[in-house]
C-alpha cells in the first residue's frame, strides 16, 4: 500500500481529490476503479456530518481519496474501540503457521488451570475468538471497576453458558486469548503481533494496557487511518505484502467464517451476509455495528463479500475484496448507517 504523500491533510484536506480530478480532466490520469469522485465526496460528506474525523480509500492498494474532518489530524493514530479486535484473529493466524496453534485445540491444553472445569476444558481457541466460549463479555473495568489484571480476572471467571451456545460480546474472550498466547510463546501478544505482522508492512499501533502491564486486546488499539488501511489492505491480499507471505490465506479464510450462533461474526471480523434466525438474547451485543442492521444485514446494497471491523463511536474499516476496496472511517460517536455511508460510496457503481 502506498504512503500518504507529504501533505498536511488537516490542513488541505482535499488536496488529493482536487489534484486526482484535475489530473483527470486533463487526461493525465485514470482513477484505478469505478469509484467516481462525486461517491467518494457524497460518503465523505455523509462521514463529516456524523461527527467523522477521518476517510481514506484506496483500491488496489492506491490511495483514491483522504479527508481528515472536523479538525482531525490524520497523523494522530485514533482509538480504534472494538476495532482494535479483528488484530487477535491476525495473531492467531501467525501461529497457525508457524504449527504453534490449532483453532480448535482445547484452550485447556494451555491454560491448564481450565482442565478441572469440565465445561471450560472443552472451550477451544475458535470458540475464544468467535466470542461463543460461554464467558460473559466482560471483565475487569466494566464489570468490577478495575482492571488490574484483565487475563488473570479472565482464565477466573465462569463461564455463563455452555461453549457453542451463546454470542457473547466484550473483553473476557480476548483476555483469555491473551493469556493463552503468552503462555505458549512466552511473549507479549501486543509485541508478538508488532513484530511477526504489523513491521511487515510498516504499521504501528499503540495498546492501553491494565496495572499489570497487559495488553487490553479487545479495545485499547490507537492507530493512524494510513496503518490501519495497511492492515486492511494486507487482509484483501490473502495474508500477501509486497511479494511475501505474511499470513497464510487458509488461515485468513478462517477468520472470516460465521460461527453457527452468529453468522455474521467470524472469528473478530464482522460479515455482511443476511443474518440467520433472530439476534441472540444477550445484553452485551455491539450497538455500533447492529443497531443499524438494515433488513438483516449490515449493508444490503454492498457487496455480500464485504467484512468489517467496527468500534465505538463508529469506527469502521471496511473490505470489499470483490471490488479491491479499503475504507478507514474515524469518528466521534452520534448516529451511524454503515447502509447509507456505504450505499452512497458506490452509488455510481
Amino acid at each position: 500500500m502506498n504512503r500518504v504523500p507529504a501533505v498536511h491533510w488537516s490542513r488541505a484536506p482535499n488536496a488529493l481529490v482536487r489534484v486526482s480530478l484535475a489530473l483527470a480532466l486533463a487526461g493525465l490520469w485514470a482513477p484505478a476503479s469505478a469509484l467516481s469522485v462525486r461517491s467518494m465526496q457524497s460518503a465523505a460528506a455523509y462521514s463529516r456530518a456524523h461527527r467523522g474525523s477521518a476517510v481514506m480509500i484506496w483500491r488496489d492498494g492506491q490511495l483514491l481519496f483522504t479527508q481528515a474532518q472536523n479538525g482531525f489530524d490524520l497523523q494522530t493514530p485514533h482509538l480504534l474501540a472494538s476495532g482494535s479486535k479483528s488484530f487477535s484473529c491476525a495473531l492467531a493466524v501467525t501461529l497457525m503457521d508457524q504449527g504453534r496453534l490449532d483453532l480448535d485445540e482445547p484452550v485447556s491444553q494451555t491454560l491448564t488451570e481450565w482442565r478441572s472445569d469440565p465445561a471450560k476444558a472443552a472451550v477451544t481457541v475458535r470458540q475464544l475468538l468467535s466470542f461463543t466460549s460461554g464467558l460473559p463479555g466482560d471483565v475487569g473495568s466494566k464489570r468490577t471497576g478495575t482492571n488490574v489484571n484483565l487475563y488473570v480476572q479472565a482464565l477466573a471467571t465462569g463461564l455463563v453458558a455452555t461453549p457453542g451456545e451463546r454470542f457473547s460480546y466484550g473483553n473476557a474472550h480476548l483476555a483469555a486469548f491473551g493469556a493463552l498466547v503468552q503462555r505458549k510463546t512466552g511473549q507479549d501478544p501486543a509485541a508478538l503481533l508488532q513484530r511477526q505482522v504489523l513491521d511487515r508492512i510498516g504499521a504501528r499501533v499503540w495498546w492501553g494496557r491494565d496495572q499489570a502491564g497487559q495488553p487490553d486486546l479487545a479495545a485499547s488499539a490507537r492507530m493512524t487511518a494510513q496503518d490501519w488501511g495497511s492492515y486492511g489492505q494486507l487482509i484483501l491480499q490473502d495474508g500477501r505484502w509486497k511479494g511475501q507471505t505474511v499470513l497464510s490465506a487458509a488461515g485468513l479464510r478462517e477468520c472470516l467464517r460465521g460461527s453457527a450462533t452468529l453468522n455474521i461474526y467470524g472469528l473478530t471480523f464482522w460479515l455482511n451476509r443476511p443474518l440467520a434466525g433472530p439476534l441472540p438474547a444477550t445484553d452485551d451485543l455491539p450497538l455500533q455495528a447492529l443497531g443499524g442492521l438494515t433488513a438483516n444485514q449490515i449493508a444490503p446494497s454492498a457487496p455480500g463479500d464485504l467484512v468489517m471491523a467496527a468500534g465505538a463511536l463508529n469506527q469502521r474499516l471496511y473490505l470489499l475484496p470483490s471490488e479491491r476496496i479499503v475504507v478507514v472511517r474515524f469518528g466521534e460517536g452520534g448516529a451511524w448507517s454503515d447502509e447509507e455511508f456505504l450505499s452512497q460510496l458506490l452509488a455510481d457503481k
